[in-house]
């Protein structure tokens, strides 16, 4: 019992002594924000670009939480704030200053108007010089202001719309003025400068670039020399063999006999700029059968008529255009209606050996014309009909058909044209002479080839 109430007295006591012990606590006490501004209009100006300063002189107030926003949103947290608008327009800047007691409040108006401050990279110059053909690259560098429209002008014509110019490459070698405006809200900036573009060095170019030119006999060589840059005053001078021939920029000579010929040219502008270039003509000998068809009276005898009426006889050119002006041709023409190709012989063994050895060649080539016809010509040599190396491309107008033999010819045999073929070999069918079957077919330029 003693101890129990030992016990309960203890208890007791240590209730009492924990409640004499308790911490008078007292409300944490704030002084209410006191602000004053040095800048009491609440309408303000301001330039894109300018830094502005704002300001709240705190009188009082402990533990207070500051706030600058622009347009709602923060911007700064301390009592002072510098701000540079980057875009005109109108925008609210609001001071905002807060504790337990209280808060304080401020709105500014501000009315951003935009600016316009430019250089171009060019700096201060009136004339500057670059290169023919060179890219013109020239910067318009806004230092203040935005939404700047740009306009580059060259010789009054528009060229871009971009800040950064870099889209004209000075094609001739002349004087250019080239004019700037960049325009926005507050204005315009203007600029313009001379662009001296100075002639490229001499440079020519020529029609044939082959160093060996194999020529047959008699025929004629064409080479064309084409002034791409530094023409100003430019001369030429074509030699053969030493013999200035012509100072024409076109070089045109017929070369007959064994050669070898050299052909050199030379070329000088105003400022002595030269350009030389030589080639080698070698010849060789001529497989022409026919050139000119307008030479003749009437065929060789080495020409035989095969089942045609009238056959092939010498006619007008029915298209003189193109690859093939001559004034006469060759005519394959057959007036009936029955199945036929229109075939006709080249007798080897009639052609003159003093005219064309023909054991020198592996094949033929000649133009031919088959106006709207649809047919496949093929050459029969050695009792095969063998087709073009490429197949005709009924263009309604001359062209080239080249067939091969696979051996050098033999001046025994015969060569048989059969000009009026289906794609498969056979002869045309029978029926009546139309638009697209007018059975008539022309070649011209016979060459037997290497």
């Amino acid at each position: 019992m003693k101890t129990l109430l030992k016990t309960n007295v203890i208890l007791l006591l240590g209730i009492v002594a924990l409640w004499g012990c308790e911490e008078d606590v007292t409300p944490l006490q704030h002084t209410a924000p006191q602000v004053t501004f040095p800048v009491q209009e609440t309408s303000l100006t301001a330039v894109v670009g300018d830094p502005v300063e704002f300001r709240a002189d705190i009188e009082s107030g402990d533990k207070l939480t500051c706030g600058w926003y622009v347009d709602g949103t923060l911007e700064a947290s301390t009592a002072e704030m510098t701000y540079t608008f980057s875009a005109p327009g109108d925008y609210e800047v609001r001071f905002e200053a807060r504790n337990g007691a209280g808060k304080v409040e401020k709105s500014y108006a501000v009315k951003v108007a935009d600016v316009l401050k430019m250089h171009l990279s060019v700096g201060d110059s009136t004339r500057i010089v670059r290169r023919q053909l060179d890219v013109l690259k020239v910067m318009a560098v806004v230092d203040a202001g935005s939404d700047v429209v740009h306009e580059w002008k060259v010789d009054g014509e528009v060229k871009s719309d971009k800040a950064y110019f870099d889209t004209f490459d000075l094609p001739e070698a002349k004087v250019y003025t080239v004019a700037y405006a960049g325009t926005n809200a507050a204005g315009t900036f203007r600029k313009s400068f001379e662009v001296q573009a100075t002639e490229r060095p001499l440079e020519i170019g020529f029609s044939n670039n082959d160093e060996t030119i194999a020529c047959k006999d008699g025929a004629v060589v064409e080479i064309i020399a084409t002034v791409k840059y530094g023409g100003t005053g430019v001369q030429h001078e074509w030699k053969v063999d030493g013999e200035t021939v012509s100072t024409d920029a076109v070089f045109s000579r017929a070369f007959d006999g064994k050669g070898p010929y050299t052909i050199a040219y030379h070329a000088v502008n105003s400022k002595q700029e030269t350009v030389d270039r030589t080639w080698t003509v070698t010849m060789v000998p001529s497989g022409a059968l026919f050139e000119h068809f307008e030479d003749y009276t009437e065929l060789p005898k080495w020409w035989t008529l095969k089942q045609n009426d009238p056959g092939i006889q010498l006619a007008d050119n029915p298209k003189p255009e193109g690859i093939n002006t001559s004034a006469k041709v060759l005519s394959d023409k057959v007036n009936g209606t029955g199945g036929t190709s229109g075939y006709f012989d080249l007798k080897l063994k009639d052609i003159p050996a003093d005219k064309i050895d023909v054991t020198k060649y592996t094949g033929i080539r000649f133009k031919i014309y088959l106006g709207k016809n649809k047919y496949y010509p093929r050459v029969q040599y050695n009792d095969i009909r063998h087709q073009p190396v490429t197949k005709p491309q009924f263009r309604d107008e001359w062209e080239v058909l080249e067939y091969r033999f696979g051996a050098n010819l033999d001046p025994t045999k015969t060569i048989t044209f059969r000009p009026m073929l289906k794609e498969d070999g056979s002869n045309i069918a029978s029926g009546a002479v139309t638009e697209t079957n007018t059975r008539t077919v022309y070649i011209d330029d016979i060459e037997f080839l290497e």
